[in-house]
């Protein structure tokens, strides 16, 4: 019994999909995986000798990358450094200022606190001083 294909299979547009998948992807992908096993495929046939040295030679590409981003994370760690080095200069001044605006806003929000909580502490006072005159518990 023989299958109907969908519909979607017949139009043109699936079928130039279909050809340029092979061409463009499937075509390229398989040629890279035949050429890294053939590569693979001498590398292990050679002798051992020069198996050292592509291991050195794989290993300095390994970390070239590396290094660069350690150079620069060492450039930007180094401009922080000297950013910190010029700020330094410049805010013990205003440092001092501003420790100097926060102490009195500090002391005019005590007394404020203080001056709001004297009504009650005052009611409370009363209260009690009463109490103890008439002997109450």
């Amino acid at each position: 019994m023989k299958k109907n294909e969908p519909p979607y299979k017949k139009k043109a547009s699936y079928q130039a999909h279909r050809r340029d998948f092979i061409w463009q992807i499937l075509l390229p992908m398989l040629l890279v995986l035949v050429l890294v096993v053939i590569a693979s495929v001498f590398t292990a046939m050679r002798p051992s000798a020069t198996a050292s040295l592509w291991a050195d030679i794989s290993t300095i590409w390994l970390l070239i990358p590396l290094l660069i981003f350690a150079l620069i994370t060492l450039v930007i760690l180094a401009g922080l450094i000297y950013g910190m080095a010029k700020l330094l200069d410049i805010t013990p001044f205003y440092t001092q200022k501003l420790y100097a605006l926060i102490c009195l806003l500090t002391e005019k929000i005590k007394n404020a606190a203080d001056s709001s909580a004297k009504p009650i502490f005052f009611v409370e006072e009363l209260s009690a001083s009463i109490k103890s005159i008439f002997g109450r518990k």
